[in-house]
């Protein structure tokens, strides 16, 4: 048997994946419903963007990462809407510059090693304890805040201008929610890759947004897919010998055709 999936690995992979799927879940629906997946993407690159600076520099990568992801979405949040160009356009720039800037950035190293590609584009099943821990207190933290907060994040997320005239600073709850999905991006991107990441904050919201009809079962839904789906696909990739990121993300993306469907039916029943 592999190293990587000795059974100690295994568990930690599981624990990771489980962790990072549904703090990414919970997080996602929000974006959905902003309809700004994007952002997940961009940010996830933002977080390799900084990994990248740390190996040329020999700085600690997952400090830097979440620097540059919390740095990314600060920074998108602060930014005045284009009167041109639409949201998405911008969001399709900051995605350009953040998947070139790696690639650049990794031509100063002569020779990235197999360490160096498993920081940027993450591996599940080499997930060490210390990142394994760090994942779920990230998923607690999320969890926590959206227990805390979801009705302020989502009223700026269904209408920004009504929760101006509640009284509240929409500018500055979606900052907050901005720097969540920064920090779950981040923390996410190390372990389980760019790909993984943004799938997590897009499809189980997805999912989950087809087949329920009250935003509470949304949310529960949402961070169940995203906790279960990727276990699961770690499962496929042991037993039929495939890299796990990409049997994860084809989980979730049958799972979402297979909502869809359960969802027309429902409807037309």
């Amino acid at each position: 048997m592999p190293r990587m999936f000795e059974p100690a690995f295994m568990r930690l992979a599981l624990i990771a994946s489980a962790a990072a799927g549904a703090a990414l879940g919970i997080i996602g629906v929000y974006l959905v419903i902003r309809r700004v997946v994007f952002l997940g993407l961009v940010l996830a690159n933002a977080a390799t963007v900084g990994a990248a600076l740390a190996e040329v520099f020999n700085w600690s990568p997952e400090i830097v990462s979440i620097v540059a992801a919390v740095a990314a979405a600060l920074g998108l949040g602060l930014v005045q809407k284009p009167r041109r160009v639409s949201a998405e356009s911008l969001m399709g720039w900051a995605y350009a510059a953040a998947s070139s800037a790696p690639v650049l950035i990794l031509a100063v190293v002569a020779a990235p090693d197999a360490d160096t590609l498993h920081m940027l584009f993450g591996n599940l099943l080499a997930v060490s304890v210390s990142h394994a821990v760090g994942l779920v207190i990230v998923a607690v933290v999320i969890v926590l805040a959206h227990i805390l907060f979801s009705q302020r994040f989502l009223l700026v997320t269904f209408d920004a201008e009504a929760a101006q005239v509640a009284g509240v600073n929409a500018r500055l709850w979606s900052l907050g929610l901005n720097l969540l999905v920064g920090i779950a991006a981040a923390a996410a991107v190390h372990e389980i890759g760019a790909l993984l990441t943004f799938a997590l904050l897009t499809l189980p919201a997805m999912a989950a947004l087809l087949v329920t009809t009250n935003i509470r079962a949304t949310f529960t839904t949402a961070a169940g897919l995203g906790a279960i789906l990727p276990c699961l696909g770690l499962a496929v990739s042991f037993y039929f010998d495939l890299p796990a990121g990409p049997a994860s993300v084809a989980l979730l993306s049958v799972t979402v055709l297979v909502m869809a469907g359960a969802g027309v039916f429902s409807s037309s029943g």
